[in-house]
């Protein structure tokens, strides 16, 4: 592949990464490309492993949206921010560049972009293959300290210390780097977890584990906030999860619901208008409102419906009573569920991080410590599930890259 490096840039830097996941090995590689970069990258896990799990072990590498204003609307956090870096470095140039390092992508026909081998394994060892270069240095140690020198930095981990011309942190949402921010002067926005399962009030229907709504709109409410999401979701044995859920967890990740104060979720579980719903009751009679209204929602849905609700199933729908056929008709259209807490440990990503206020987008170095810079997760930006996350980690670490 192309060098992203000019031959202006022929001086010798000793640069470390923190950070072996997708954005901070990302990086590794690209600066590697350049042999002027003495490059050594930090973390006790291998790189790219974080990426095993993504996309349900495919790796969902980005989304198919060319228009950055739309795009950055899939991030709750970090938009604004994403707005400068994306317009440089986005989605066609990631998907060329991936090819380039022998990644071929496709689209999927809800414009998630996988590996044509379908593979989060093939692609970790294909980018890994990348970073054997001779100015590339693994180090399986995580960085506990970084300060400020006169004539650059020094590194510490739990065994050794270092002296580097440049630092990039990359640590993602949960690893140290938001101590070596603050250590460095910089403003942590709150942690809070995101895109995560929700636990409800209404426990009856956790017997649907299992069963999948497609499709599906959303509206959330807290307190005055409000929030519209559509999407997937499903039923776990002790959750409310799915891509619909992970977007409402994330557009409410600072609001602190309870038992006392929940999250109302209303949803629209069908497509069909009201009137065809009441068409079919009318027309029907003699059929049960159980057979009705299982040919717009799932059997098992509807019969745990009329469980909660004392109705009888049997019952034909000549003889359903007004206040019946009303709470069947808002199961359909205006399914209402309260979540009380997030499930622990479930999170995707992490809201919050370093304030975005003290990057510049240009560059990804800090406006407080020259010669220090993020990338990543670390920063406060959280997407959506469908490929923003890795977008902005792909995203930052080149123009990282270049910057450096």
């Amino acid at each position: 592949m192309m060098s992203t490096f000019t031959e202006q840039e022929q001086v010798y830097k000793n640069i470390a990464v923190a950070g072996a996941g997708a954005s901070g090995a990302f990086l590794t590689l690209l600066l590697g490309k350049n042999p002027y970069n003495n490059v050594f990258l930090f973390d006790e896990k291998p790189p790219f492993s974080t990426l095993l799990p993504t996309g349900g072990g495919r790796c969902n590498i980005t989304f198919e949206q060319k228009d950055v204003r739309e795009f950055v609307k899939n991030y709750p956090r970090g938009d604004k921010f994403l707005l400068s870096v994306l317009s440089r470095f986005g989605v066609d140039r990631t998907r060329r560049l991936f090819n380039d390092l022998g990644i071929k992508t496709y689209v999927q026909e809800d414009n998630r972009v996988f590996p044509s081998s379908n593979s989060s394994v093939d692609v970790i060892k294909k980018l890994s293959s990348h970073l054997k270069g001779q100015n590339i240095h693994i180090i399986r140690e995580n960085v506990v300290s970084v300060y400020k020198k006169t004539d650059g930095f020094e590194l510490g981990t739990k065994h050794s210390s270092y002296i580097f011309d440049k630092v990039v942190i990359a640590t993602g949402g949960k690893g140290g780097g938001f101590e070596l921010a603050k250590s460095s002067g910089h403003k942590i926005v709150e942690l809070k977890p995101s895109l995560t399962a929700l636990d409800i009030k209404e426990k009856d229907f956790y017997s649907l584990s299992g069963l999948t709504f497609k499709s599906v709109s959303a509206k959330a409410i807290y307190n005055k906030n409000k929030y519209f999401a559509e999407g997937d979701m499903l039923f776990t044995h002790k959750s409310i999860s799915g891509p619909l859920i992970f977007k409402i967890s994330a557009l409410s990740a600072y609001d602190e619901y309870s038992t006392e104060n929940p999250l109302e979720i209303s949803f629209r579980l069908t497509n069909v208008p009201p009137e065809q719903v009441e068409s079919e009751i009318k027309n029907n009679s003699k059929k049960t409102i159980k057979n009705i209204f299982s040919k717009f929602a799932p059997e098992k849905f509807i019969s745990v419906i009329l469980s909660v609700s004392n109705i009888d199933a049997n019952k034909q729908a000549a003889q359903i009573k007004k206040s019946e056929k009303e709470i069947l008709m808002n199961a359909l259209f205006d399914f209402k569920v309260h979540a009380v807490k997030r499930i622990k440990d479930s999170e995707i990503v992490t809201a919050g991080g370093v304030d975005l206020k003290e990057i510049n987008p240009k560059t990804m170095e800090s406006k407080i410590t020259p010669g220090l810079y993020f990338t990543g997760e670390v920063l406060n930006i959280d997407g959506f599930t469908g490929g923003f996350n890795l977008q902005n980690c792909w995203s930052t670490a080149y123009i990282c890259s270049v910057s450096i």
